[in-house]
Formats: C-alpha cells, structure tokens, sequence
C-alpha cells in the first residue's frame, strides 16, 4: 500500500466517522449541507484508498470516475455550506454550481472527461485531452476561491463567537483545500512532493466540524498550537521505530537473526512512554505563552471574587462588581440586574459600558422568556446559544456576549450582562468556570447587604418605637401640667362670667340707663364663654394627640384591633387640624370589624387618606361658583 492510499485511507475514514456523528448531532440546514460534504469526501478517499491496488488500466479508470464523483461535488457543497453558515442569499450562483456539477459528472461517467490513465510517481493519473477536463478543474477552483472570499469578507463584520466559528471554519479549509488540491497538480505536468498534501484533509474536516457543532470554541491559537505539539510528539516520534527498522532490517537481521524486530519494538515502546510527557511539557509551554492574559485576569477576578464579602452597601457592590469584571477582563461593557420585588422586575442597578445610555432605562419582567430560561440552566450561558426567539427579543442597545445568573440556592436573585472582549477573543471554558465562582461568590456579598440592609431598617424602626415611647411618656407630664393651667383658666374664667352676670341682674336698672356699661359687661360675658370654649377645645387637643402618642408607644407590632376605633381617631385628628366640628365622612363597616395588623400604621395611613381626600374637596368647593357652594357636598 502506497502513502497515496493511506491517505485516501485517513480520508476515508475521518469522513465516515463526521458523517455519523452529523447524523446524530446536526439539527439544522448548515449540518445537513456539511454532512452531504463529508459522504462525497468519503467518496473521494474511498477511491483513492482502491487506486493503491489497482493496475489494470480499465479498473484504474473507473476508479477515478468514482473519485471524480466525489472530487467535482467537493467544492459545490464547501460553497453551499459558506451560504449557509455565513447566512447568504446565493440562489442564482448555487443553482449555476449545480447545473455545471451535473454536466461533469455526465461527462465523468460517460468517459468524455478524460479516457486514458498514465503513471506518475508510481501512481496512475488520468490523462487529460482537449480543454474540458482544464476547464472543469478551473471552474472547481473558482468555487473554492468565492466560498473562501465569503467567508473573509464575512468575518470582517461581525463579533463574538460566531466569528471564532468563522476562523475555524476558514483556516481549516484553506489547510485542506491547499493540501487536496495538490492531488491532481501531476495530471497537468507539475511536479511535487506527493502525496502529503492529501493528509491535511482529515486535519480540515475535523475542524471545520468541531466550529460548526460547537459553540464554545478552545481559542483557534491554542487550538492549532495543541494540534501542532500532538503531531509533533505522536505521529512523528512514534514512526521513528518504523523508520529504523525500515532503513536497518538486513543489518538488524544478521546481527540477531528472527529477532531483529526486538531493536525497533524497545525504541516504539520507550518513545512511547516518553511522548505524553514531552506533549504534555509543549502543550503546557505553547498555553502560557498563548494565554498569559488570559490566565492573569482570571486570577484577579478569583482574588476580588474572595473580598466581594467585605462590601456591605448593596449600590457599591453592584458598581464594584461590574467595574472589576470589565476592567480585569477588558470588556465592552458590563450591567449587573438584581431582582426588585416590589415591582416583580429584574431592574439595572450598575453598568460600565462605553457610552449606552439608553441601556439605564432597561429593567425585565419576571415572565421575560430568557429570564424562564437562566431560571432552569442556572449555569452561565453564551448569548448565541440562547434560542433564536430569546435572541430577537433582547432589543438592547449593547452586543451582549455572556450572561452570568446569581443564584442562592434556586432563587434568582439576579444577572449580569458581559459585553465582547476588547481583543475580540472568545469566552472560553476557564473563562466560564472563573465566572461561576465569581457569581457564587456575588450571591453571598448580596445576601449580606441585604441583610445588613433589613436589620438596619429593623434597628431604625426599634429606634422610632422606643423614641415615641419616650415621647409618649413625656407627653404625659407635659399634658397634665398643661390641665393644670387648663383647670384655672377655666374657673377664672366661669367665676368671671358668674360675677358679671350676678352684677348685671342685681343692677339692671342702674345698668339699663348707661347703654355703654351694659355693652361692656355684656363683652365681658363673650370673653368669658370664649375663654372657656377654647379651654374645652385644648382640652380635646391633648387627648387626642395623647391617644396617638400612645397607640405608637403600646402598638407597634401586629395584633387585632378594631378598624373603627382608628377611623374615629383618625377623624378627630382632622378636626383639629383643620378646626371644624364636622367632617363629611360616612363610615359602612361589617360587622365585626376587627382586623389584623399594626395599630399605629393602620391610623397613621388611614389618617393620611382622610386628609388628602379632605383638602381635595375643599380645593374643588373653592373653585365652585356661589351657587354651586350651597349644595355641593362630597359625598
């Protein structure tokens, strides 16, 4: 077997394997056009794997139709898979390929293209007469060259993963069409070292497949690198054994007679074991110098994951943890969403971005489809591997790249939002893993405010109850000094009104004849009644600022309680504050109206509802004509 056939063998082989797993994995149009891809290419090695044994001329021939079969519809599908992938609108040009695809292979059936072989480096090749077979293999290498021209013009604009997928896709083939092309370079006279250049195809196909199937993609230098130290260490040293015992079998032979195969089976057996440490000792030097970077931001984002607990203030944490993932990391842009109960949204509470002010308006229902999906995968997720429809509705103004869920247990407490990379690299499996721990790590530091949050809110509440406690009792000693003096207005002033009225009626005549001592006496009497109506009504103030004072100091937690009672204290408040008698109030209640809550906010709001709605009918009554007073009424 030549190394030509061993590399229709590799061919063969690699692309039977993809076909399967395509078959099993591929869901959509672009895996079905890749799959079609890989069977022809088998086709392509399965002929040349049979043209190593072949020597009759007839055979050679309908071996090589059966490799142009493969060969003509290898770039026609590489060409419709760059459609597909890249999302282009080429149906002219894809109906042209395959009209032209079915007039070669006719012509490759019939015998037209070629009719003859010759022998070339060992190897039969077809013979080639007149233009059409020229032609064809020109036309093949256009389509070659436009998916290839796609496919960079392509990647120019666009970001994210996709465009790793993309220099995937596109430095794989350019490797295997560069190398399979050489393939028929000797049919048209040009000599070459052959026939390596076929063993780049399996190279190609295996990475272009891994870009299409895969979303998180191992950076493409890191990649390449891994793939350069594994050939390096196991196809090169391990064939090292074959070499020496091709090159030294005779003199191996007269030394140790049948068993000279023992020399080159140490040498294979010493290398390898030798191999994986020299690969693993390559691979690990090629990733430090390649993700250096990479490395360093990962470790300060694991240092500041660590002292994110120290941070007590719920607003500075948020800013905290999106300045030190987008600096560290060199992002766009990065947004942290925490959960906001009251209005049952996820709500932007920090972001570092570059200048996307209408991101600060932007806040998420709980029932958001994307918000259902984190909920479920909890894990951090790929903004392109989110569903298509989840896609098209985060209508924001940033690229989002990566979103990372805060869970505590299986609460979500909230999001972040991570923008594109600077250097334009993708997020890779450690990057993921870093933010895991970053997310677990910001769940604990929000926890903590949170609660520190609660209990200072809790110790204020402690602080306003013991104050009007104090206050209540205060306003006791203070309120009895007060009727006190209350007490002595009020005798003063009935004594007064007493005197004047006994010395009115003990004088009447006297007092009849002086009109202008009557009218005094008689404005004593209204000052006296005033005095002690005024006297009443303070009296009256007291008590019921006393009786709120005291619903705050004893009735601060939740009890039952009767509605009615804070309604009427409520209602006498607002007596006094707007000084009137009456207050147009109707008041239906079920029977009982005991309820459960907290006394004093009960009345406190209850008051504030009769207030406002008071001062609003007052306001309307203002704007009312003279007529329109008389018999308005609010109720």
């Amino acid at each position: 077997m030549t190394l030509f056939s061993l590399s229709g063998l590799a061919i063969l082989i690699t692309s039977l394997v993809l076909v399967f797993i395509l078959l099993i994995y591929g869901k959509t149009r672009l895996h079905k056009v890749w799959t079609l891809f890989n069977l022809v290419l088998f086709i392509w090695g399965f002929g040349i794997f049979l043209l190593g044994n072949a020597t009759d001329d007839l055979l050679v021939q309908r071996i090589w139709r059966l490799i142009h079969i493969g060969g003509l519809s290898i770039s026609v599908f590489f060409y419709h898979t760059v459609c597909r992938f890249c999302e282009l609108n080429r149906k002219k040009i894809l109906l042209f390929a395959y009209f032209q695809l079915l007039f070669f292979q006719f012509l490759n059936i019939t015998g037209v293209l070629f009719s003859h072989t010759q022998v070339i480096y060992g190897i039969y090749f077809p013979r080639i007469h007149g233009l059409l077979y020229p032609v064809g293999f020109a036309i093949w290498l256009i389509f070659v060259f436009l998916g290839h021209f796609e496919l960079f013009l392509y990647l120019r604009g666009i970001k994210g993963i996709k465009r790793i997928q993309g220099l995937y896709f596109f430095s794989g083939s350019l490797l295997g069409f560069l190398g399979g092309s050489s393939s028929l370079l000797p049919v048209f006279g040009i000599s070459i070292v052959y026939p390596f250049g076929n063993f780049a195809i399996p190279f190609y196909t295996i990475i272009t497949t891994y870009a299409i199937l895969k979303y998180r993609l191992m950076d493409i230098r890191v990649f390449i690198s891994r793939a350069v130290a594994f050939v390096l260490c196991y196809p090169i040293f391990l064939g090292i054994p074959f070499v020496i015992a091709y090159n030294t079998r005779p003199y191996l032979f007269f030394m140790m007679g049948i068993h000279w195969w023992l020399v080159p089976s140490i040498i294979l057996v010493v290398i390898a074991s030798v191999a994986p440490f020299i690969y693993n000792k390559i691979k690990q030097g090629m990733d430090e110098a390649l993700l250096a970077e990479q490395k360093r931001y990962q470790k300060l984002l694991k240092q500041a994951a660590g002292g994110m607990v120290t941070e007590h203030d719920l607003a500075r944490l948020s800013k905290l943890v999106v300045y030190i993932v987008k600096r560290t990391v060199k992002l766009s842009f990065a947004a942290i969403f925490l959960d906001d109960k009251k209005e049952g949204v996820y709500r932007l509470k920090a972001i570092r971005d570059s200048g996307h002010d209408l991101y600060r308006n932007v806040s998420f229902l709980y029932e958001y489809p994307f918000i259902e999906y984190i909920r479920n995968h909890k894990s951090p997720v790929l903004f392109e591997e989110l569903p298509q429809r989840m896609r098209d509705s985060l209508t924001i103004p940033a690229q989002i790249s990566l979103i990372v869920p805060i869970f505590t247990d299986d609460y979500l407490i909230g999001f972040v939002f991570l923008g594109e990379k600077l250097n334009r690299q993708a997020y890779s499996e450690d990057d993921i893993s870093v933010f895991k721990i970053l997310s677990n790590q910001t769940a604990l530091a929000i926890e903590n405010c949170l609660f520190m949050e609660e209990s200072k809110k809790t110790q204020e509440r402690i602080f306003a109850a013991e104050k009007l406690a104090s206050i209540g009792g205060m306003a006791d000693g203070v309120a009895h000094q007060i009727k006190n003096r209350l007490n002595q207005f009020s005798i003063a002033s009935g004594e007064l009104k007493y005197e004047v009225e006994a010395l009115s009626d003990k004088h009447a005549g006297y007092i009849g004849k002086n009109p202008d001592f009557k009218k005094s006496l008689g404005y004593l009497i209204t000052i006296a009644e005033s005095l002690i109506k005024n006297v009443k009504r303070t009296d009256a103030i007291i008590k019921g600022i006393l009786q709120f004072a005291r619903v705050e100091e004893k009735e601060t937690f939740f009890s039952h309680f009767s509605l009615k009672e804070c309604i009427d204290l409520s209602t006498e408040l607002l007596k006094i504050k707007h000084s009137i008698n009456k207050i147009p109030l109707k008041v239906q209640l079920d029977s009982p109206d005991t309820i459960y809550g907290v006394k004093s906010q009960m009345t406190e709001a209850i008051y504030n509802l009769l207030d406002n709605a008071f001062e609003a009918t007052q306001e309307k009554k203002d704007k009312l004509s003279q007529d329109g007073k008389t018999g308005y009424s609010p109720l």
